[in-house]
């Protein structure tokens, strides 16, 4: 049985701040606990269905919010930020990403930390029962690893149309209180300066055989970071 509840204060303030800690250090048990999750998502053939994500946060919401996500043309982004629960019906949001409920003893917990209106989704379903074999499968591995406070899961979805050559990169306007995801090109990205937050896999071949591929899909850096080459690579 699949639970689902919205996220209250709680759940954000029990996050890590990813410009106040080092939440985006990833050790080698994390990198191990990945990699496992990535060859249950391929066996599976959720792959297709589920990311993995790096819980964090850069502020919490007020009593009574939700982080909601919608989609932008011109140039393509995405902006989040923390809007009334009150404000929209029963129906009209959907979970885009979760993380696993602690207070959930038997069958699955989900918390929804982000949300989007479903036309935002395309041709992805909303979470359902249906999903709660392979998020089963994904808690264990995650109980396994101790790692359930370090990582979450997301939908797959693509409303901004990315090619293989491009990549989310989140910043944050903390007075604003939005979360701004704008495409960027993966190859103008320098690696020691932005923290991975999101991964995919796909099934793949090398001269072994079959193999797993993960790939990044989300990039964040600290807020205040002003450096010119985060203008280079958003084309701003």
């Amino acid at each position: 049985m699949l639970m689902m509840r919205d996220h209250d204060v709680q759940d954000y303030v029990a996050l890590r701040d990813m410009d106040a800690t080092d939440v985006g250090l990833l050790s080698e048990d994390d990198r191990a606990c990945l990699g496992e999750l990535g060859q249950y998502l391929i066996s599976t053939k959720a792959w297709q269905r589920f990311a993995i994500w790096l819980l964090h946060k850069h502020f919490e919401p007020a009593s009574g919010e939700v982080f909601v996500e919608r989609a932008l043309d011109g140039p393509r982004r995405t902006e989040t930020t923390p809007v009334g629960r009150p404000a929209f019906s029963a129906h009209a949001l959907s979970a885009t990403a979760v993380r696993f409920d602690p207070d959930v003893s038997s069958g699955v917990g989900v918390v929804g930390m982000e949300f989007a209106d479903p036309a935002d989704f395309g041709s992805t379903s909303p979470l359902s029962a249906d999903d709660a074999m392979a998020l089963a499968g994904i808690a264990d591995l995650l109980h396994a690893h101790g790692k359930t406070e370090r990582f979450g899961v997301r939908l797959i979805r693509d409303p901004l149309s990315l090619s293989d050559c491009e990549v989310l990169f989140e910043t944050c306007d903390i007075e604003q209180r939005t979360l701004h995801c704008r495409v960027a090109e993966r190859s103008g990205l320098p690696a020691h300066k932005i923290v991975e937050t999101t991964w995919w896999w796909k099934p793949g071949l090398d001269k072994a055989g079959p193999t797993v591929m993960q790939y990044c899909g989300v990039v964040c850096v600290p807020s205040g970071d002003t450096h010119s080459w985060m203008h280079d690579a958003l084309g701003t």
